[in-house]
């Protein structure tokens, strides 16, 4: 009973896991955006390495911001 519910605990554990990673897929901006895609079936297909390397390298892969503040100049 105990490997049964065990294994029900850690599929919920995974899709919770996946719901998450999709989440910050989908607010992130990548540079191409099929990177999203690609980066969604790596951790899909190997969950821990491909989220710690996507972890390790999502640096390189997004669009940096830019601050450009919409100050209301008078004249």
């Amino acid at each position: 009973m105990n490997v049964i519910l065990f294994s029900k605990l850690m599929l919920i554990l995974r899709v919770a896991f996946l719901f998450y990673f999709g989440r910050e897929l989908y607010l992130s901006s990548f540079k191409n955006p099929k990177y999203k895609v690609v980066w969604f079936l790596i951790v899909l297909v190997f969950p821990i390495y491909g989220y710690s390397v996507y972890l390790s390298i999502r640096r390189r892969l997004l669009k940096k911001r830019v601050f450009n503040p919409m100050f209301n100049t008078i004249k």
